[in-house]
């Protein structure tokens, strides 16, 4: 296995710093501080990128060149311990298009994020620097309801180092075994989106593949799932974790549910699977350490994901 960094976890009085990686704030979004209040009551200094509340056509936050800045700046800032994305959206790939991308490996932080930023887990990943799949501040707050609580906390622990594995309970869909390997993967439409790029995982080494999506359409779903079964993803995986799939779309056209049609893929397959993980678009909205070696192990019991 190749080795990956480790960046060093927080404790209290570190900076992290919160940043627009993609789309810009939403309305609403930009007149809470509720997330800069959370997070400096876990003990931690918080610093705002420069562009954080700017707006461009196409919903960007700024301009390509301003985002990536501003992640440039906090990754050379020695204060700043961690990079948080306010949110995901759209805009990933055109933000690392405009990046010199050799700095997070200069200068390794964890950087925290989910569905769009799975882009930027990627990168990371080819660099061989671990990351955390995790809550962002524009989905949580007092209205996201009690389980954005749940996901707040266990954000919590993963900046400090806390997490140690997870527990699940029973799924129809899942496929008992044992595996060990890579944690990798994210949101399914970006993952798919990063095939041919020069951050493409390969799965070249023992890797668990960690799948999730939101607001697609049943045939887009299909398509994603398809090309990744034909590419040979499903198969060179050790083991597969299928976690949230959230408001899609045409249920009613193909006459099944969404986790029907993701199981005809996992169905075939000699090796462990595990549905009913709770990370994704979704509260509670676990936190993973991408990049990490973990292992996996599923029973008719439920299944048991363990970092190492």
């Amino acid at each position: 296995m190749k080795r990956y960094i480790r960046p060093d976890f927080l404790k209290k009085g570190d900076t992290v710093a919160v940043v627009a990686m993609a789309s810009s704030l939403s309305e609403k979004s930009r007149q809470t501080l509720y997330w800069k209040e959370l997070l400096e009551s876990w003990g931690l200094n918080v610093k705002l990128g420069k562009h954080l509340y700017d707006s461009a056509p196409g919903e960007f936050a700024g301009s390509d060149a301003d985002r990536a800045a501003d992640i440039a700046e906090m990754l050379l800032d020695p204060e700043v311990k961690a990079l948080i994305s306010f949110r995901g959206g759209y805009g990933s790939m055109r933000t690392v298009r405009s990046m010199d991308t050799r700095l997070f490996a200069e200068h390794p932080k964890w950087l925290v994020g989910f569905s769009d930023i799975t882009v930027f887990h990627a990168l990371l990943q080819s660099l061989g620097i671990e990351s955390i799949h995790g809550a962002m501040p524009s989905t949580i707050g007092p209205d996201a309801g009690d389980d954005s609580r749940v996901s707040e906390e266990s954000l919590h622990k993963a900046l400090f180092g806390k997490i140690r594995s997870y527990r699940t309970a029973p799924h129809p869909f899942s496929k008992p075994g044992q595996t060990r390997g890579r944690l990798v993967g994210g949101n399914l439409s970006l993952f798919v989106s990063c095939l041919g790029t020069p951050w493409q995982n390969h799965l070249d080494e023992d890797s668990i593949l960690f799948i999730e999506d939101v607001d697609e359409r049943m045939y887009n779903l299909d398509r994603m799932l398809l090309t990744l079964q034909q590419g040979g993803c499903f198969e060179r995986a050790k083991g597969i974790i299928i976690g949230q799939f959230t408001d899609t779309s045409g249920e009613d056209e193909w006459q099944r549910k969404v986790l029907d049609l993701v199981n005809e893929y996992m169905a075939p397959l000699d090796k462990p699977v595990l549905f009913g993980f709770d990370s994704g678009h979704e509260h509670p909205n676990y936190s993973l350490y991408l990049g990490r070696e973990v292992t996996l192990d599923v029973t008719a019991d439920g299944g048991l994901l363990k970092f190492m």
